[in-house]
């Protein structure tokens, strides 16, 4: 297997508190040629402190920009990697192997321009809430929803332009990005691997800043052809349900060490929620403020 450079991005601000384990996520990863990449966007809660004391094993800038998109598009150009990663400060790698599974994969198959895999959605404590599964790729369901959440997924620098986003999008820049390349013909598979965490906390953006994911999924509409076709509340159900169905065939697959926490969640309660909390609502115990 070929040895390429794979440089991992991170826009932050102010996220201290999920920011040490995204940096430990990628400093425990088994595959030895690495760069991190963190633009943190002026912070002022102890994210500084927590950059100076990765040492070498980050690069790392602290000054304001124009937003994600735009922190984003910074570390792009400063990176060099072949390959190329992107989880925000709040999301991390699930286990130590995942960057080096993702070379090999890309080793044997160089036609793949994107590779990604599953996630497990976890509170503020790395406790799992539940996992979510993701289908082969099918460009007519990525035209109806996007399914290929940003942390899971890693992309051949061949595949990029620099900047590497549309900074004009605020909240759904992945959706943007993925669109982009798949009406360019760029080649995307799945690997059947749970890749990255998607982290619920009450500063993400889905929960503070939804009326903006709204306004970019119009303009998706406009610019790349994306939408419901008729009949979308009985397809959004059923493609809920069956993610949420398969997903329960990736509790078994949880290894025991993980890249993010310490924190162990029992399977059993994985699988209560996974196969027994049959609605788009957070589950009970994630429902209220006090959940986090």
């Amino acid at each position: 297997m070929s040895r390429p450079l794979v440089s991992i991005l991170t826009p932050s601000l102010d996220q201290a508190r999920w920011l040490s384990d995204n940096l430990h996520s990628v400093a425990v990863q088994t595959y030895p040629d690495i760069e991190h990449i963190v633009m943190d966007g002026g912070s002022t809660d102890g994210s500084i402190e927590l950059l100076q004391a990765a040492g070498d094993n980050v690069v790392w800038r602290s000054e304001p920009d124009a937003g994600q998109a735009d922190a984003l598009n910074k570390a792009f150009a400063l990176s060099s990697g072949e390959i190329i990663g992107w989880i925000n400060s709040d999301d991390a790698y699930f286990d130590e192997r995942v960057v080096e599974d993702v070379v090999a994969y890309f080793d044997r198959h160089p036609e793949v321009d994107v590779a990604y895999g599953h996630a497990a959605q976890v509170d503020h404590n790395g406790r799992i809430i539940w996992m979510i599964w993701v289908p082969p790729f099918s460009g007519r369901i990525l035209r109806i929803v996007n399914f290929i959440g940003q942390p899971v997924a890693f992309i051949r620098r061949r595949a990029l332009s620099d900047p590497m986003l549309d900074a004009t999008y605020h909240f759904a820049m992945d959706y943007e990005l993925w669109l982009r390349l798949q009406r360019d013909g760029r080649v995307f598979r799945r690997m059947n691997r749970i890749t990255a965490v998607d982290r619920h906390q009450p500063d993400r953006k889905s929960e503070t800043i939804s009326h903006v994911l709204h306004a970019d999924i119009s303009r998706l509409a406009e610019t790349h052809g994306r939408g419901y076709p008729r009949g979308k509340r009985v397809l959004s159900w059923g493609f809920y349900a069956w993610r949420r169905a398969m997903g329960g065939m990736l509790i078994p697959k949880i290894p025991d060490r993980l890249a993010f926490t310490d924190t162990q969640t029992p399977r059993s309660e994985i699988v209560r929620r996974q196969l027994f909390s049959w609605n788009k609502a957070w589950p009970r115990d994630y429902r209220s403020p006090e959940a986090f």
